[in-house]
C-alpha cells in the first residue's frame, strides 16, 4: 500500500498574509485544493494523512468535505516542527504498516507535482528503498564555511534542488526518524535523515514547476502557471 503524508503545519510568515498560505487563493481555489487534487487523481496513492496546526484542522476538514476528496484518512495535529510532525504521523501509521509499504512526505505548498512524477518517485522508492523528486541545478552551487567564505564548489552536474514527495519504505523512514529523534538531530528534509542511517535515496528528475510556494512572488508565478495552462 502507498501512503502519503502531507505536511501543512506552516504559518505562512514569509508570505506576510497573517494566515496559513495553504488557504491563499490560487486561481479559483485555495492552494491546498490543487495539492490534494494531484494526489486524489493519482492511481499510485492509496491513502493520505494531513498534518496541520490545531487552528487549521477544522478549515481543512471543511475543504475536504466541500471538494469531496476521498483518499484523506485523517487530519492530525502538527507538532512544533515539520520533522516532529512527520514522526508523529509515522507513529500513528506504525500499527497499520508493513516495513515494505511506501510512505511519501509532501509539502502542502507544492501544488504542481505531475502524475508522472508521482508514479516515478514511488516506483523508484520501491526499487531502491527511498527516492525523491529534485530539479537539476541551473546555477553554480557554492559551499561556504562558517566565516562565509567559499570552501567548495561542487560540480554542477551532480547538484540538485530537492523537492517533494520524498518517498521511502516505512521501515527505512521509521528508522531514519527514530534515529534523528534519539540523537536530537534536526534535518532539512526526510532525505537527509535517510542518508544518516545509510539509505541513499534515488533522485528522480522533476519539472521546475514542482516548486514550493514560500514567498509572495511564488504565488504570483503559480497564478501565472495556472493561467497559462488554462489557455
Amino acid at each position: 500500500m502507498n501512503w502519503l503524508i502531507i505536511v501543512a503545519g506552516g504559518r505562512g510568515e514569509r508570505m506576510g498574509m497573517g494566515f496559513n498560505k495553504i488557504f491563499a487563493k490560487l486561481g479559483n481555489f485555495p492552494l491546498l485544493y490543487w495539492t490534494l487534487s494531484a494526489f486524489e487523481k493519482s492511481g499510485t496513492i492509496d491513502k493520505i494523512i494531513i498534518s496541520a496546526t490545531e487552528g487549521d484542522i477544522k478549515k481543512i476538514k471543511a475543504l475536504i468535505k466541500k471538494y469531496k476528496f476521498k483518499k484523506i484518512e485523517d487530519v492530525i495535529k502538527a507538532s512544533t516542527s515539520r520533522q516532529d510532525s512527520t514522526f508523529a504521523v509515522l507513529g500513528v501509521l506504525r500499527a497499520k504498516m508493513k516495513n515494505q509499504d511506501l510512505v511519501g512526505v509532501h509539502n502542502a505548498a507544492n501544488p504542481f507535482v505531475s502524475q508522472n512524477e508521482i508514479s516515478q518517485v514511488y516506483a523508484s522508492a520501491k526499487s531502491y528503498g527511498a527516492a525523491l523528486l529534485a530539479q537539476a541545478a541551473r546555477d553554480t552551487v557554492k559551499i561556504s564555511n562558517k566565516a562565509g567564505k567559499v570552501s567548495q564548489t561542487p560540480l554542477r552536474q551532480y547538484c540538485w534542488y530537492a523537492q517533494t514527495p520524498q518517498v521511502a519504505t516505512f521501515g527505512n523512514l521509521w528508522r531514519a526518524h527514530s534515529r534523528a529523534k534519539e540523537e536530537k538531530f534536526a534535518g532539512t528534509d526526510d532525505s537527509q535523515l535517510l542518508e544518516r542511517v545509510g539509505v541513499k535515496p534515488k533522485i528522480v528528475h522533476c519539472s521546475p514547476m514542482n516548486f514550493k510556494i514560500t514567498f509572495p512572488q511564488d504565488l504570483v508565478m503559480a497564478n501565472y502557471i495556472l493561467k497559462t495552462w488554462a489557455e
